[in-house]
């Protein structure tokens, strides 16, 4: 099918999740005809490019200012990138002396086989890659995992429990049920909610575990045989950190910083704004380094309004519209290219 042939209110229809399955593999079939051709919106008419805009940025607005309230609904998130994109190319995308084609990157991931047992098959997903990238569990929760990062669970939450097992550093957005409490251990630690979202630190050559919240509340449990179990409840803007060395748990409200954690959301607008500029911004904004494999991407320009999203999200779309990959070693990020003519 060619990228005119598709009606803005059946995407429209798709975002809703109102789609027959005929009508998804229409856009399905439509989105993956869109490669190498950055501009086809253009082939259709002014009415129908504003009302896909409106309908297709709404929609995403909506998915990132959801509440703890609110129910989740999941997306691909490939797809969200790609339409994201795809849209701030109408409004502006923009490479200084040359437009490249939209490509999204590739992820370099691997989701091993479930490891058959006598009691339950286990799923186990790594992240071997060097990007971050998110993974859906069987309820619908989504943990954003960075590089290293492992999480094991039974395939498909069997016996109606919400188990996992996980190390590394990931951002969990856990979907609500009041009935099946969501269980993480790391260690001798032990996180337990009903639906919010929050950031684990779990990496096991640190001297530390820790815990931040963003939204809801979580109850963070420290339990082991050499020691007497401890417990903090956590709000938002609150973190437990727990001690390895000295088997300590405690909880305290998190550091005001003048640069945010990537997983913290913000509002930020680039108007022509060369990529040197933008990665100046960038790590103001947030804890992060990023440097330039080629210094020649200095060239490339971006026009673009990312409204209350995180960094990931921000880097992705980033890298998608310019067509460049990157790759992440703890707060270290590294962007590889071809240089803007």
């Amino acid at each position: 099918m060619k990228p005119n042939g598709i009606p803005p209110a059946l995407l429209e229809k798709y975002l809703s999740g109102a789609c027959t399955d005929a009508e998804k593999e229409i856009v399905e079939a439509w989105y993956a005809s869109l490669d190498g051709e950055p501009r086809y919106l253009d082939h259709l008419p002014d009415a129908e490019q504003d009302e896909l805009r409106h309908t297709t940025f709404g929609e995403i607005r909506r998915e990132l200012d959801m509440t703890e309230e609110r129910p989740v609904r999941r997306w691909p998130w490939h797809w969200l990138a790609g339409i994201a994109a795809s849209v701030l190319v109408v409004l502006g995308i923009f490479l200084v002396g040359n437009m490249k084609a939209i490509r999204l990157p590739e992820l370099t991931v691997t989701a091993k086989k479930p490891i058959p047992s006598k009691a339950l098959p286990v799923t186990t997903f790594e992240n071997t890659g060097t990007q971050i990238v998110r993974h859906e569990l069987p309820d619908g929760s989504v943990v954003t995992m960075h590089p290293k990062a492992i999480i094991v669970y039974s395939t498909g939450f069997a016996n109606n429990q919400r188990l996992v097992r996980f190390s590394g550093e990931g951002f969990f957005d856990v979907k609500k049920d009041k009935k099946r409490p969501f269980h993480i251990t790391s260690g001798d630690m032990d996180i337990r909610v009903l639906g919010t979202s929050f950031n684990v630190k779990a990496i096991e050559n640190q001297k530390q575990f820790e815990v931040d919240v963003v939204t809801g509340s979580v109850q963070v449990t420290a339990q082991g045989q050499s020691f007497d179990k401890q417990e903090v409840i956590l709000k938002p803007k609150q973190q437990a950190l727990f001690e390895l060395d000295s088997k300590r748990l405690i909880s305290k409200t998190s550091p005001l910083q003048a640069k945010k954690e990537i997983y913290q959301p913000v509002t930020i607008i680039f108007e022509e704004t060369p990529l040197n500029s933008v990665i100046e911004q960038l790590e103001k904004r947030f804890n992060v380094s990023i440097s330039l494999a080629n210094p020649g991407l200095a060239k490339c320009g971006l026009t673009a309004n990312f409204e209350s999203q995180t960094f990931p999200s921000i880097l992705e779309i980033l890298c998608t519209s310019l067509d460049v990959t990157y790759a992440i070693s703890d707060h270290n990020i590294t962007i590889t290219g071809e240089p803007c003519e």
